[in-house]
């Protein structure tokens, strides 16, 4: 089988897994995102108490997990950096946090 031929066929395979991989790891864009979403995704990092997340404005977002309260701010493609509210975070916690929400967290 020649190449011309079998060509078609590896560039949609090629272009449908691209799409389909965008869209497992970045799909806020298109699915849009949730407090839920937005929860499970910082758990993912915090491993503690699970956090409760609400959206305060645009693209920002207040967070509560156990006695610590962040403020996270997340960009277009669906990821966020955290910051703890206080000025002294608890103790073994970075100063800011970060992650993406995938299709996972959703």
């Amino acid at each position: 089988m020649s190449f011309r031929k079998v060509f078609p066929y590896v560039a949609t395979l090629i272009l449908v897994v691209g799409l389909a991989a965008v869209f497992a790891f970045r799909p806020t864009p298109f699915i849009g995102l949730t407090p839920e979403a937005m929860a499970s995704s910082l758990d993912g990092q915090l491993g503690g108490a699970t956090p409760t997340c609400e959206e305060v404005a645009d693209k920002q977002w207040d967070c509560t997990a156990g006695e610590q309260e962040l403020d996270l701010e997340i960009n277009a493609f669906g990821c966020w950096t955290a910051t703890p509210k206080s000025d002294r975070p608890e103790i073994g916690t970075p100063s800011t946090i970060s992650g993406c929400v995938t299709v996972w967290d959703h």
